[in-house]
């Protein structure tokens, strides 16, 4: 492919049609869909509300046609685009997208769907969007802005090669979510629901599966920190981005050796449960065995659990899934500005205890999944590499 001319958007595209759902028969109904439906992550619309005329909001106006492509004026860094599928054909969008509807004699709509999702469409919008707190650009601005244009025939060969690339990351994904709930299945076969307890296991206070009260701890620290005691390597220092099921590397943030060691009763070793305790609580994760020891900033606590009682990995599933342990939390998590965990009182908090054995064949069981994810993940980042390369050449006319 050679390079080719770059058009405004408007060259080759129309806006949607607008009506006023008000000036229909309130009692009439129709699909909204709003901001809130478009999934940012996978660039589809999740789902749309079905709304009276009577109820409509001042935003009901755009009516759309599968094909055309929804592109948020809001917040353009965050990407929130999608194809209108057939399921959709005849909604109602909301006046903060702006709708982009190619004229198919010179402009292929998957074609165009791919181009609002590469970077060098997002790094344009960011650049115009106008308003600190809340940066959003207009249709007008999308309309102007140029998109590269090749012959009809080779939009569609783009497209189509684009198209595979990112039907093999969804599938990547879709797996890694089975494997998800494969894990939660698996703890269910094996203890039932923590709720109703229908295997009737014995319950126990979380610190009788603790060798002592300080076993139980929150880093009561944080930004009391000196600027100088952050390096940009040492000890790693890790907070509530780190925990949510499992354990995200790296961090940003490291401590030199001396503030490590004054602060060493906050570490965090392999095998010990981090939970957060302040913003989302509740959240939490096994430090994993083969990390160097670390230290917790304040909005996380620690739990450092006698591997002869239970098994960390059991503990910390229960502790993040079940809905008996949320609930138990939301009772003892307060504060009017930040809520957050009682940590003396979270020591009461009750827990299911089965056999141990039972425990660790489910902590093996959870260790060849979370290595099976792992290839996954892995191979789920090739993928979006390659797909991230692939626009690049195909927008320069290099494809």
């Amino acid at each position: 492919m050679t390079r080719c001319n770059s058009v405004p958007i408007r060259a080759v595209a129309d806006n949607a049609t607008s009506w006023n759902p008000a000036r229909s028969h309130a009692a009439e109904s129709f699909n909204y869909i709003d901001l809130s439906a478009i999934d940012q992550a996978h660039k589809e619309i999740r789902d749309a509300n079905l709304i009276s005329c009577g109820d409509a909001p001042s935003r009901a106006r755009q009516l759309i046609s599968v094909g055309d492509v929804l592109v948020s004026t809001v917040r353009p860094n965050l990407n929130g685009v999608a194809l209108v599928p057939d399921r959709f054909d005849g909604a109602t969008a909301s006046t903060g997208f702006c709708v982009i509807r190619a004229r198919r004699e010179k402009l292929d709509n998957r074609y165009l769907f791919q181009w609002v999702k590469s970077p060098s469409f997002i790094k344009d919008m960011v650049k115009k969007a106008t308003g600190a707190s809340y940066p959003a650009v207009s249709d007008k601005i999308i309309f102007d802005s140029l998109l590269p244009l090749p012959p009809l025939a080779e939009q569609r060969r783009i497209a189509d090669i684009l198209d595979k690339a990112d039907a093999l990351r969804a599938q990547r994904r879709a797996a890694l979510a089975e494997l998800d709930t494969l894990t939660q299945s698996t703890f269910l076969d094996l203890f039932g629901d923590p709720a109703s307890n229908l295997k009737g296991w014995p319950k126990v206070h979380l610190s009788a599966v603790c060798e002592s009260h300080e076993d139980i701890k929150c880093g009561p620290f944080g930004t009391q920190l000196a600027k100088g005691e952050y390096q940009e390597a040492g000890v790693p220092l890790w907070g509530i981005r780190n925990v949510n099921a499992l354990f995200a590397l790296p961090t940003r943030e490291f401590l030199e050796s001396a503030t490590a060691k004054r602060l060493a009763q906050y570490s965090i070793e392999p095998g010990d449960i981090v939970m957060t305790r302040k913003g989302t609580i509740g959240n939490c994760a096994v430090y994993p065995e083969d990390m160097p020891s670390g230290i917790m900033h304040s909005d996380l606590l620690r739990l450092r659990v006698s591997r002869n009682r239970i098994a960390p990995d059991f503990l910390a599933h229960q502790l993040h899934h079940s809905r008996d342990v949320a609930r138990q939390i939301e009772l003892i998590s307060g504060g009017a500005i930040m809520p957050g965990i009682n940590v003396t009182k979270l020591k009461n908090l009750e827990v299911l205890l089965p056999p141990l054995t039972l425990q660790r064949d489910f902590a093996r069981r959870i260790t060849a999944i979370e290595s099976l994810k792992s290839r996954h993940r892995a191979a789920l980042a090739e993928l979006d590499t390659l797909f991230a390369s692939l626009q690049h050449l195909a927008f320069r006319g290099e494809l």
